[in-house]
């Protein structure tokens, strides 16, 4: 895992390398600008003519030099400064008195025929620390860049978003092909409206570190799928653990056979099946694996049992909202001794007085996580979803505070966080746009937490959310982003 940052970490980890570590400003503007140079070489290998578009500020200053360092590898490249001269930052002046010796002409007026003529655009307008939306040349410029440049490529963060939540700031901001961004991955290039707009995203080393005292939140990669602690060579069903997956309901049962089999597909030992008889006829045939008990009324005793035996409990899936479920949802709160797993209409029940109360007395005693997405993080919280999409990071931290539980807030960059630090989750795509995938990832999170697969929960469900993310990746890889199933995932979790 790597470390990601907000603008404002950002901006101390920049602060400390200048100050303290003692590497002046302008040499890590030219380290910034010749990585961006190196990215544009690399990824357009044949690009003779380039529009560079800088602002005010430093990263305008990164985009003068990158269009010094191309004009002097013989390409043609049209550098173009807007803004108010008397608001240039002193790297920026000197970056431009530097290309001006260099030969290299500073442009003032933008207008449409540079990026109809250019190969490649650079946006160097504004960075991370951008606070209102684009107006005037800079909208101008964002404009044309969009509508005429053949390939964008941003410098630190396309121009006109927040670098914190990913928010378009005003009506335009630029839409880029490749994003060079400097250090670490910044939190708003993977959130809101940013994340379309960045394109592919490149992290480029300029020599810029952050503390290791410090506690950051992370970027989750392919490295947490090593922290599963392998398998003892003595296991057995037993040892591996017991899951009772609570789902289903008198018409729906595919949302439980598609967690129990992401559950056994993934390594658990042992699950039960607890749902409406009308289902156990539909799946056993392409289930038989699991161990099934069905019901048509409630009955607490019978449930009772089934919740002693279970070494973890995944509920929600397909349940229902009914008076039935409602009961097996309170039941399961005040009985519960083990850690438990709450998805899709589990969490719909929770949002309702009293159960909500019978949640929070639960998670005190037992590690509960649960995964809603923004519309069912909208019913727990009362937060509307427009406002949960910019406040992803809070609301998840702020809830599970509250309510001392794991959520993974899931949307195109899923969050996964307890009391503590957030993991950001970048490794899916489109494809799990697709009926069936939360409860395929609500099964896989299940099965890592019953077999303590990695250190602690929170490890086991960020692992696991990674792993449904990459395997629906693959999966799309492999058939193309509209033909992956929920199935398909779950048929791809083995290869990771």
């Amino acid at each position: 895992m790597k470390i990601i940052l907000s603008p404002s970490q950002m901006q101390e980890c920049d602060e400390r390398t200048i100050n303290e570590i003692g590497i002046p400003s302008l040499v890590l503007m030219e380290r910034a600008a010749l990585k961006v140079a190196e990215a544009v070489e690399t990824y357009y290998p044949d690009a003779k003519k380039f529009a560079v578009v800088c602002g005010p500020g430093n990263n305008g200053g990164d985009g003068v030099a990158v269009a010094r360092i191309l004009h002097l590898k013989g390409k043609e490249a049209r550098c173009f400064v807007i803004g108010d001269e008397e608001k240039y930052t002193n790297q920026l002046a000197k970056e431009i008195e530097i290309a001006k010796n260099y030969g290299l002409k500073i442009e003032t007026k933008i207008d449409k025929d540079p990026f109809d003529c250019c190969d490649v655009a650079i946006d160097a307008m504004f960075g991370i620390g951008l606070k209102r939306g684009l107006s005037g040349d800079y909208e101008k410029a964002a404009k044309l860049i969009n509508e005429c440049a053949k390939a964008t490529v941003a410098v630190d963060i396309p121009s006109g978003f927040d670098a914190n939540c990913g928010k378009l700031l005003g009506n335009t901001g630029i839409k880029a092909d490749l994003t060079v961004s400097f250090a670490y991955m910044k939190k708003g290039l993977i959130l809101g409206d940013c994340k379309a707009a960045a394109g592919r995203i490149i992290i480029a080393d300029v020599g810029i570190y952050a503390v290791n005292s410090c506690q950051y939140d992370s970027l989750v990669e392919k490295d947490i799928i090593s922290e599963i602690i392998p398998r003892p060579v003595d296991a057995n069903k037993g040892t591996c653990g017991k899951l009772l997956v609570i789902a289903g309901s008198e018409s729906i049962y595919g949302a439980c056979y598609l967690s129990a089999k992401a559950a056994l597909t993934t390594g658990v030992g042992l699950v039960k099946i607890y749902t409406h008889k009308n289902n156990i006829a539909s799946i056993q045939q392409n289930l038989p694996e699991a161990m099934y008990v069905g019901y048509d009324t409630y009955d607490g005793a019978e449930l009772s049992k089934h919740i002693k035996w279970a070494d973890a409990i995944l509920i929600g899936p397909g349940l229902g909202t009914d008076d039935i479920a409602e009961k097996i949802m309170s039941q399961v709160l005040l009985e519960v001794s083990v850690p438990l797993v709450i998805d899709a209409d589990g969490i719909n029940l929770i949002s309702k007085e009293p159960i909500k109360t019978l949640f929070k007395e639960a998670a005190v005693k037992v590690d509960i996580t649960i995964t809603p997405h923004l519309k069912e993080m909208e019913r727990l919280t009362g937060i509307l979803v427009s406002e949960i999409n910019y406040n992803m990071e809070k609301v998840a931290k702020d809830f599970a505070t509250d309510y001392k539980c794991i959520v993974v807030l899931k949307n195109h960059t899923s969050i996964v966080t307890d009391e503590g630090k957030a993991s950001f989750i970048i490794s899916g795509n489109e494809a799990l746009a697709t009926p069936g995938s939360g409860d395929v990832l609500a099964g896989t999170i299940a099965s890592l937490i019953v077999q303590k697969a990695c250190k602690n929960t929170t490890t086991c469900v960020a692992a696991a959310t990674y792993m449904h993310g990459l395997a629906g990746t693959k999966a799309s890889e492999e058939m193309g982003i509209r033909k992956v199933l929920a199935s398909d995932i779950i048929d791809y979790l083995p290869r990771l």
